[in-house]
C-alpha cells in the first residue's frame, strides 16, 4: 500500500486531499499543528464514509524541527499543503518565515527518507505579481515590486526555494507544484476558508458591485489536481496553474441571487468604487483590481496532466449556504 504524507491535514484543500487519497487506498500519514484537530480531521472523514483505519496523525509545526523525520518515514509521496493564510498587509513573518521554513523541513525530511515524489501547493500569487497581464505557468511573481503583499512574498519565496533545494540535492526526488488561483466550494470541516471569506462573504456585506474580474476553481477540482500530479511521471519539475475560468464579480453575484441569496447585483462605474474606498477601508485593495484584465493560460494542466476542471458555480452555491449557516 502506497504511503502519502500530507501536511496541514485539517486544512481547506488538504481534507479534500486526503478523502480523494482514502478513497484511492492510499494510507496517509497526517500533520496537525494542534491535537486536537486529529479529531476534527476523524469525524469529518467518518461523516463521509471514509474509514480511518488508514490514517495516521503527527503533530508538527513548521517552525520547528521535532518529528519531521519520523513522520514522513516509509512515505513514497508527499503533499507539502500547510502554509498560513493571512490577507493584506500585516507582518511579515506571519507568512513568510513558516512557509519558506516549513516548506524546507518538509522536504528536507522527504529527502532524507527518499521518497519518490513532493508535490508543493503554491499559488497563483507566486505567479502573477509583475507587470503582465496574461499568465502561464512559466511566469513569476517579481520580488523586487514594492507593492507585494506578505502573503504573495511568501507563496514565491517558499516555491522558489523549492525549487532550489530540489536542484542542488544529491537525492534526485521528483517534485512539482500546484498553483491554483482563487479556490471555492464548500470545507469538509465547516470552517470557513479564507479564499470564500473574501470573496463570498464580502460580496453579501457590499451595496453593490463593482466592475472586477477574479480567476476562480473549485476546491475538489484542485484537490483532484494535487493527486494528478503526484501519480502523473510526466510532471515532474513542472509548475501547474489551476483555473476553471475568470468571471467579473457580477457573474458570482448572480449565481448568489439564483440561489434565493439576498445580494445586490448593481454594477457601480470605476470613480463611484474609488470615491467610496476613501471612506470603507475593504474596498481599497479592490481598487486596484478596477478594469485589470487577466488571460491565463493553464496549459501544463490540459497537455500535461488531462486536467479540465468542472464548473465552479454549484460550488460556489453551496459555500454561500454554509457561510449563511454559520451565522
Amino acid at each position: 500500500m502506497n504511503k502519502v504524507f500530507v501536511s496541514g491535514g485539517s486544512g481547506y484543500i488538504a481534507l479534500h486531499t486526503i478523502i480523494l487519497l482514502l478513497r484511492k487506498n492510499y494510507f496517509v500519514v497526517a500533520s496537525v499543528k494542534d491535537k486536537y484537530k486529529i479529531e476534527v480531521i476523524k469525524q469529518c472523514l467518518q461523516e463521509n464514509n471514509i474509514d480511518i483505519s488508514k490514517i495516521e496523525f503527527y503533530v508538527l509545526d513548521l517552525l520547528y524541527d521535532k518529528g519531521w523525520d519520523d513522520a514522513l518515514k516509509g512515505c513514497e509521496y508527499v503533499l507539502h499543503m500547510a502554509s498560513p493564510v493571512i490577507p493584506g498587509n500585516v507582518e511579515m513573518d506571519l507568512l513568510v518565515r513558516p512557509a519558506v521554513e516549513g516548506m524546507t523541513r518538509c522536504l528536507n525530511a522527504a529527502i532524507k527518507n527518499k521518497a519518490k515524489k513532493f508535490v508543493l501547493t503554491s499559488s497563483y500569487a507566486a505567479i502573477y505579481g509583475n507587470l503582465k497581464n496574461r499568465f502561464s505557468d512559466d511566469d513569476w511573481t517579481d520580488l523586487n515590486r514594492k507593492d507585494l503583499m506578505p502573503y504573495e512574498i511568501s507563496k514565491t519565496k517558499s516555491e522558489m526555494g523549492m525549487w532550489e533545494i530540489v536542484k542542488n540535492s544529491e537525492y534526485k526526488i521528483e517534485a512539482c507544484s500546484i498553483n491554483p488561483v482563487l479556490v471555492l466550494g464548500p470545507s469538509v470541516s465547516g470552517v470557513i476558508s479564507m479564499s470564500n471569506k473574501q470573496v463570498l462573504s464580502r460580496i453579501l456585506r457590499l451595496p453593490f458591485i463593482p466592475n472586477i474580474s477574479v480567476p476562480i476553481v473549485g476546491v475538489k477540482d484542485v484537490a483532484n489536481a494535487h493527486l494528478m500530479a503526484m501519480e502523473n511521471k510526466n510532471s515532474n519539475g513542472k509548475r501547474f496553474l489551476i483555473s476553471e475560468k475568470t468571471v467579473n464579480l457580477i457573474h458570482i453575484a448572480k449565481i448568489l441571487k439564483s440561489n434565493n441569496v439576498n445580494v445586490s447585483t448593481i454594477v457601480v462605474p470605476d470613480f463611484i468604487v474609488r470615491l467610496f474606498s476613501f471612506f470603507v477601508p475593504s474596498l481599497r485593495a479592490i481598487t486596484k483590481r478596477l478594469n485589470k484584465k487577466e488571460h491565463l493560460e493553464p496549459k501544463n494542466a490540459q497537455s500535461i496532466l488531462g486536467f479540465y476542471p468542472k464548473s465552479v458555480d454549484l460550488e460556489i452555491a453551496k459555500s454561500v449556504q454554509q457561510i449563511k449557516s454559520k451565522k
